[in-house]
């Protein structure tokens, strides 16, 4: 029997926060993930918020029956956070995502997109039952960047350029006598 799978596609604009589009983040596990954190004011991120929660709940339907009520959705794993007056949006691959520029042109591998960057990141709500639990991920799709904030990647090489001489106070030690 082929089981549908439950996801839905969404759009989320926000300011990209923990971004690893260049390279994977392979702090935790091999081979690593690229993945953002999207921050998107709570006011415009009801619709996102319920989709997600869809998804979840048609997870609990599906292991608990049509019944499930609103106590199995708060224990649920959702992959946003609610913070004061910000959602934050985790969104992950195990793909290098495609960039886009607003102008609709591919952006160049070489540049290096760092937080405070605006981006719309397309993405895929899917839904899950584990060990672990039940809940949602967000699969990060291609993005669209809207302000780039650009950096570069120093790999392991000094960030500063070289400087002649010091600014620092010379510090000369007294001189002892000698009897």
């Amino acid at each position: 029997m082929n089981k549908s799978k439950n996801e839905k596609q969404m759009q989320i604009y926000g300011e990209a926060e923990w971004v690893y589009f260049d390279k994977p983040d392979n702090k935790y596990a091999e081979p690593g993930e690229y993945k953002c954190t999207l921050k998107v004011p709570k006011a415009k991120s009801g619709e996102l918020i319920c989709d997600i929660n869809e998804v979840i709940n048609n997870e609990l339907r599906a292991k608990y029956g049509p019944n499930t009520g609103p106590e199995k959705l708060a224990h649920a794993k959702k992959p946003y956070t609610v913070k004061g007056d910000i959602v934050e949006f985790k969104l992950h691959s195990q793909f290098k995502p495609t960039i886009w520029g607003r102008d609709q042109n591919k952006i160049d591998e070489k540049i290096s997109v760092w937080s405070g960057s605006t981006m719309w990141a397309n993405c895929k709500a899917s839904g899950y039952t584990k060990s672990i639990g039940i809940g949602a991920t967000l699969l990060l799709g291609m993005v669209q960047i809207d302000k780039l904030i650009e950096g570069s990647s120093q790999n392991g090489e000094c960030p500063f350029p070289k400087r002649e001489g010091s600014v620092l106070p010379t510090h000369k030690a007294p001189e002892k006598a000698v009897y």
